[in-house]
């Protein structure tokens, strides 16, 4: 009975070293096959982030003086100091999404108790220019992108956002690149940024994908194609709806894009810049993968599904009420001990 028992383990032990195997070989085949894209990105960045020697062409001519249709940069922090932000929330929003920029201001992108600060970035569509520059008159925290406003155009927001925040003068601990359908719950995404991610390293943080399939359906919206991407899989990347890092690694981003080609999936494509510059990306379930129980909030760091402004206002207002009830209930809970 015992040698079978022992056999068992040793059969239990072989599997888990196998599996590790297995996982270590992929990370490495993917990370080299990556890096093949653009060898000796890394000693690229770092020669320009740090020597200003730029020793080869960009792959990708992103026009500066024409990306922006409203750029704000003058007037961001004419209404509030900008030295010292804890957080800084980088807002991918539709541009007809009025509703949802105005209840994120009235909620975790403006009522908050860090010393924060949001940005929307958004693209144009024909005929509401009007409109849209009568919010950007009145909040000062539009950065519109001479880009048309489509799902295929969604990782323009990332880059130019990136572009647009390594020449800005916002000095924020943090950066929480988020869009406009989530829920942010402000104290544990500071907690949980203060906790993990240090001013000096590399880093994302966020929900992380390990192993995801390139689409080769040309039918699906999120096709590729071989000539953009060769590879079956794309490396690790975190979820592109909410990925929290720090200033330090997106200036390294911000440099890095114009060498790696643009492909239409915006967070498998921040991966792969990221991948090829070896930043270090942790995984935390606390920024929710798909919608959860309302309850989930109070220990969450963001959640989606609030596509309407009524459900962002509805929960807030429950996350308000409840979030208080708990910190009053820890507070009389430590007076009794204390006493």
């Amino acid at each position: 009975m015992l040698p079978k028992i022992i056999l068992r383990y040793k059969k239990y032990q072989l599997s888990i070293v196998c599996t590790l195997l297995i996982c270590c070989v992929y990370l490495l085949y993917t990370t080299n096959h990556v890096n093949s894209l653009n060898p000796n990105i890394e000693r690229l960045v770092f020669d320009i982030n740090h020597r200003n020697i730029l020793n080869k062409d960009p792959v990708n001519d992103f026009k500066k003086k024409d990306m922006y249709l409203i750029n704000p940069s003058e007037n961001v922090c004419k209404d509030c100091s900008c030295d010292s932000l804890q957080m800084l929330f980088v807002v991918k929003s539709y541009v007809l999404n009025f509703g949802q920029r105005e209840a994120i201001r009235r909620t975790w992108g403006g009522k908050t108790q860090l010393r924060s600060k949001t940005v929307f970035i958004i693209g144009y569509l024909d005929d509401i220019k009007y409109f849209v520059d009568l919010e950007s008159a009145k909040h000062k925290d539009i950065v519109q992108l001479n880009v048309y406003d489509q799902y295929q155009n969604v990782v323009y927001k990332t880059i130019y956002a990136l572009l647009w925040l390594s020449k800005m003068n916002i000095t924020s601990t943090f950066i929480h690149f988020v869009d406009d359908d989530r829920f942010v719950n402000p104290v544990n995404i500071y907690d949980v940024a203060m906790n993990n991610i240090r001013s000096t390293e590399l880093v994302m943080m966020g929900y992380m994908i390990i192993r995801s399939k390139t689409v080769r359906n040309k039918s699906w919206k999120t096709y590729v194609s071989p000539e953009d991407y060769p590879f079956d899989f794309y490396p690790p990347y975190i979820i592109g709806g909410t990925i929290l890092t720090n200033t330090k690694t997106v200036r390294m981003l911000a440099i890095a894009v114009a060498y790696i080609k643009v492909i239409p999936i915006e967070d498998a494509y921040i991966g792969i810049v990221a991948n090829s510059i070896n930043i270090n990306m942790k995984h935390n379930a606390a920024f929710l993968a798909y919608t959860q129980s309302l309850s989930t909030l109070l220990k969450a760091v963001s959640s989606p599904g609030y596509e309407t402004t009524y459900i962002l206002l509805r929960d807030w207002n429950w996350f308000q009420m409840n979030y208080h009830t708990i910190e009053i209930k820890n507070t009389n809970f430590k007076k009794k001990i204390s006493g």
